[in-house]
């Protein structure tokens, strides 16, 4: 008997575990740049996706959160200006008040010891 002319045959190879099998078949087939692009494609589009989703959630969570704080600031600026203003007010009657009284007060004494002396005269 004799065998046939060309090369030798190969053993068949026993088949991949699992994903393993149909990605070689893929790498083989479309060549390596064009599955690791597929694959960045793939992380682009829902990975970074889902990511993005995550930090808008949050920042929205913020926002509501500044914008409930801004309020109550408001608020709380609003009622200590109004009492600030009670105070002041208050506070400048007082002033009023006393500089009324120590003028009657200096207007009596000058009844008894007399008006002031210049400054810089001593006895």
């Amino acid at each position: 008997m004799s065998q046939p002319a060309g090369p030798p045959q190969a053993p068949p190879l026993a088949p991949l575990p699992g994903w393993l099998g149909p990605l070689v078949t893929v790498t083989t087939q479309v060549g390596v740049p064009t599955v690791v692009a597929a694959v960045l494609l793939w992380f682009v589009l829902f990975r970074v996706d889902g990511a993005m989703k995550v930090i808008q959630d949050n920042e929205e969570e913020r926002t509501r959160m500044v914008n409930a704080m801004q309020d109550s600031l408001i608020a709380a600026i609003e009622r200590n200006t109004t009492r600030l203003d009670k105070q002041t007010d208050t506070f400048v009657r007082a002033i009023d008040d006393n500089i009324r009284a120590n003028q009657a007060i200096a207007a009596q004494l000058r009844g008894y010891i007399g008006p002031p002396e210049p400054a810089g005269r001593t006895p």
